[in-house]
């Protein structure tokens, strides 16, 4: 049982980080028809994001994505890598709500990337001190 959830649980950190990589990709190549459903506010800070704002998304995604394949492959650097993309999330955040007027964009809904990822970093913190991973 034990392993079934390990599997599961790499499978959705891999699902989580590969839809961040996917919802990016399609911000970038068409974002007027990709955030037409999102409300205005999100839309303009979206589409006003400084470059050091995008380089930081970008390299939390892309970490986030290596955490999640080193978990699957029951590596133990998996538990830094998601600690890293955890850390990012929450620069992200702090510099979405103080500068970027994150709070009118999304709320405290954009707090919920963060948590989920923690949660994936707890996990595989979990899964390094049960011998899951090597």
């Amino acid at each position: 049982m034990r392993m079934a959830i390990f599997w599961a649980v790499a499978v959705a950190a891999l699902a989580f980080n590969g839809f961040a990589l996917f919802d990016f990709f399609m911000t970038q190549a068409n974002p007027a028809e990709h955030l037409a459903g999102y409300p205005p506010a999100f839309v303009e800070m979206v589409t006003n994001m400084p470059s050091w704002r995008r380089i930081l998304l970008v390299t939390t995604i892309f970490v986030g994505i290596i955490g999640a394949l080193l978990l699957a492959l029951r590596r133990s650097l998996a538990e830094r890598a998601l600690w890293g993309a955890s850390a990012f999330l929450l620069i992200g955040l702090i510099a979405d709500m103080a500068v970027l007027n994150g709070i009118e964009a999304y709320g405290l809904f954009g707090a919920m990337p963060f948590v989920v990822e923690c949660g994936f970093a707890l996990y595989a913190s979990w899964a390094a001190r049960q011998d899951l991973l090597r």
